[in-house]
């Protein structure tokens, strides 16, 4: 990646970032369980996010800006 006064230049846009979506989804998830009353696990609940963030931070090629 080209360095400019040692500032990594061409990253994206949070909002186009694959990891922010995953996590508002998570969210939206705890806010129908609060509403539903159907709830999962929270050892589950974090497995899961962890694991997708996880897949997500594997396959993302450019950083955060």
């Amino acid at each position: 990646m080209p360095k400019v006064n040692n500032k990594v230049t061409g990253g994206k846009k949070f909002w186009k970032s694959k990891t922010f979506w995953i996590n508002i989804l998570s969210i939206f998830g705890l806010i129908v369980q609060s509403q539903t009353g159907y709830v999962i696990p929270p050892e589950i609940q974090a497995a899961l996010l962890g694991i997708a963030n996880t897949g997500l931070r594997l396959v993302t090629k450019e950083p955060l800006i």
